[in-house]
């Protein structure tokens, strides 16, 4: 089974703000994978509560583990610039 190790108390409360109050849904998502992961929730039962393949769940928990709070940020892509202002596009 794939668990998140033992989060400190600062780090549980590092993503539980983010997973209450960043600005972009999936970073709130993949918070909250983490802390459910810390309580035990396994793979699969997080694959079906967010509705996302167990790989994906696999790959945001590894990167975690790899890079704790700067991981679970999405990386710049290349491409055209948005045309809209930040207030708005979707999230």
């Amino acid at each position: 089974m794939l668990y998140v190790k033992s989060l400190s108390d600062v780090e549980k409360i590092t993503l539980e703000n983010m997973h209450r109050y960043h600005p972009r849904y999936i970073t709130r998502m993949r918070a909250h994978a983490v802390l459910l992961s810390d309580v035990g929730f396994s793979v699969t039962k997080l694959s079906t509560v967010f509705g996302v393949c167990r790989q994906t769940v696999a790959t945001w928990l590894h990167a975690w583990e790899m890079g704790g709070v700067c991981a679970l940020f999405d990386k710049p892509r290349s491409g055209r610039p948005c045309l809209l202002s930040d207030g708005t596009h979707r999230q």
